[in-house]
């Protein structure tokens, strides 16, 4: 008999008697001076017995789950926060009177709610009569209309760090280091887009390419409807 076909043979052996430890768990409870004479090496150090070695798995195990929980708890308490700060802005943008008092808002809320470090609303004017009276919230440099006609044609949001010349055009603001661009149109099958807004940090990681939109998206929508209302005045 081969070396192989040996070790093959105890390795079927092996899951024989993991079966059977399995489906008989009182098994060391029934032969317990077996268990206190079996050590076990691990990585960490010397020879342990069984039992420490079954508490050490257990307590790592614990501290694993421990972790998992309070992350699952911060998520939570963060998904709160944002949706509380979610429920303002749209009361405050409801009780808007007028575009500047919307566009009020919108600067102040979430400047200070959601970690921004600049707000930036830019509109289509398209011939609109309510905008020939903000003529701020039409005008748009050329680079930072190639970002805007990019994401009103996907009608998705877009995160991540664009060039500098992009940035400035957009922001007015040379040390903003990352945006979040989002399409002001009802939803991505919308045939209207109003125009974008973008949101500014100096952080380069608080808006990723990789980070989810979802809250992006829900801001959008949510401008849409509001502004939709002031535009057709």
């Amino acid at each position: 008999m081969s070396s192989q076909d040996h070790k093959a043979i105890d390795t079927e052996f092996e899951h024989e008697i993991v079966r059977y430890l399995r489906d008989h768990p009182a098994f060391f409870e029934n032969h317990q001076d077996l268990l206190a004479g079996m050590l076990l090496t691990h990585e960490s150090g010397p020879a342990v017995s069984l039992i420490e070695r079954q508490v050490q798995v257990l307590r790592e195990q614990k501290e694993e789950l421990k972790a998992k929980l309070q992350s699952l708890i911060n998520t939570a308490q963060i998904n709160e926060k944002l949706n509380n700060n979610i429920n303002s802005l749209i009361l405050e943008l409801l009780d808007a009177a007028s575009l500047k008092d919307v566009i009020k808002v919108i600067e102040q809320r979430i400047r200070a709610d959601f970690e921004a470090d600049a707000i930036v609303v830019k509109l289509l004017a398209s011939g609109n009569e309510v905008l020939k009276q903000h003529e701020d919230l039409t005008a748009w440099q050329q680079p930072a209309l190639a970002i805007g006609e990019k994401v009103m044609t996907a009608r998705q949001p877009v995160c991540g760090s664009f060039n500098p010349e992009q940035m400035q055009a957009l922001f007015d603001d040379a040390d903003i280091q990352s945006a979040g661009v989002v399409p002001l149109a009802a939803d991505k099958d919308s045939k209207n887009c109003y125009g974008i807004i973008a949101i500014g940090s100096y952080d380069p990681q608080r808006f990723r390419a990789d980070m989810g939109t979802l809250f992006l998206s829900l801001l959008g929508q949510v401008l849409t409807r509001i502004l939709k209302q002031h535009l057709q005045e």
